[in-house]
C-alpha cells in the first residue's frame, strides 16, 4: 500500500510539473501595426493562422471560411495572421490583407518567429527558382483560449469547422 501511495504521489508531481512547464508553450509576444502584441493579453479566444499574402488559394480560402463560420456561430474570436514570407510581406501589408477577410483581424510578427513556429509545429519552405518564389506551409488553424491550445483545425469543411470552433465557447 505504501508503494502505491508513493507512486501516486510521484505521478502527481510529474503531472503538475508537466503542466507548469507547458503552460507558456503557446504564448508569445510580437509586433503589430497597433504596437506591442501579447497572446496572453487577449481577452477572447484566438485563431492563429500561418500563411502569406501572395498565397493564391489556401490562405484566402481559410481566412474567408473562418470569418464566415465565426459570423454564423456568433462567436467572438481574434483571428491572428502570421506571415511565413518575411521577405515579401511587410507588417502593414500583412495586416491589411488579414483585415480584408475580417475587420478586427490582426497580423503580427513574433519576436522569435522560429521559436513560435516550432511551438506550433508549423512547417514551411520558401524556395526561389529562376526569379520565382514559391512558398509551402502547413494549412492548419490553431484555436486557443487563455494561451492554451484547444484544438488544431485541419478540416475546413463547414460542419467540421463549426464543430471545432464551438470548442472555444
Amino acid at each position: 500500500m505504501k508503494k502505491v501511495l508513493i507512486l501516486l504521489f510521484l505521478a502527481l508531481i510529474f503531472l503538475g510539473l508537466g503542466a507548469v512547464l507547458g503552460a507558456g508553450k503557446y504564448d508569445f509576444s510580437a509586433k503589430s501595426v497597433r504596437g506591442e502584441f501579447a497572446l496572453s493579453r487577449l481577452d477572447k479566444p484566438a485563431l492563429l493562422y500561418f500563411g502569406y499574402t501572395n498565397c493564391p488559394d489556401v490562405c484566402p480560402a481559410t481566412l474567408y471560411l473562418l470569418n464566415n463560420a465565426l459570423d454564423e456561430l456568433g462567436l467572438d474570436a481574434q483571428i491572428i495572421f502570421i506571415s511565413v514570407d518575411k521577405q515579401r510581406d511587410s507588417l502593414k501589408a500583412c495586416d491589411e490583407y488579414a483585415k480584408h477577410f475580417r475587420a478586427d483581424a490582426i497580423c503580427v510578427e513574433p519576436k522569435n518567429f522560429e521559436k513560435v513556429a516550432k511551438a506550433y509545429d508549423v512547417k514551411y519552405k520558401i524556395e526561389s527558382k529562376n526569379g520565382q518564389i514559391s512558398v509551402a506551409h502547413s494549412p492548419y488553424v490553431y484555436a486557443l483560449k487563455d494561451t492554451q491550445l484547444i484544438t488544431v483545425i485541419e478540416n475546413l469543411a463547414q460542419k467540421a469547422l463549426k464543430r471545432e470552433l464551438l470548442k472555444l465557447k
